[in-house]
């Protein structure tokens, strides 16, 4: 629990917004979904409902995908640069 702890730690204030973005809009889309089931008629989700659903797991991805691949590309630049200052100093 203790790792966990500091992984949380270890975020920026843009990625703490990002992952409560994540959670709102999951949870919003998720109560659609069964909000859907429980308006007439009884047990059917219509399909705009779904499409609805679709689009929001679209926007949680891309919010996900995005920060995920930034970062990344962010390590890759840092690594990039340390290789270069190290061989200036050589």
């Amino acid at each position: 629990m203790r790792h966990l702890k500091q992984e949380f730690d270890k975020l920026t204030f843009k990625e703490v917004i990002i992952y409560i973005m994540v959670i709102i809009t999951m949870t919003a889309g998720l109560t659609l979904l069964f909000m859907g089931l429980f308006i007439p008629p009884e047990g059917e989700i219509h399909g705009s409902v779904i499409t609805a659903f679709g689009i929001l797991c679209t926007f949680v991805a891309s919010l996900l995908g995005i920060s995920i691949h930034y970062a990344n590309e962010l390590d890759k630049f840092k690594a990039n640069v340390q290789a270069k200052l190290d061989e200036l100093s050589k």
